[in-house]
């Protein structure tokens, strides 16, 4: 049986590769923080992506 993997779930894994790479050499309290950083972007952007989104008006059906 052959596991169908996603286009999603290939560049999740690719993007953690790449994160992994770029930050494997630090020390392990440094790695931490660049994460908590990198994390906190991205929650910043989904949450004003959630405020834009629910300042439209709704789309008529």
């Amino acid at each position: 049986m052959e596991t169908k993997i996603s286009k999603a779930q290939l560049s999740v894994w690719e993007w953690k590769e790449k994160a992994y790479e770029d930050i494997k050499h630090l020390p392990i309290l440094e790695q931490m923080r660049i994460i908590h950083e990198r994390t906190q972007q991205v929650i910043n952007k989904i949450n004003i992506n959630k405020a834009k989104n629910s300042a439209l008006p709704p789309t008529p059906a």
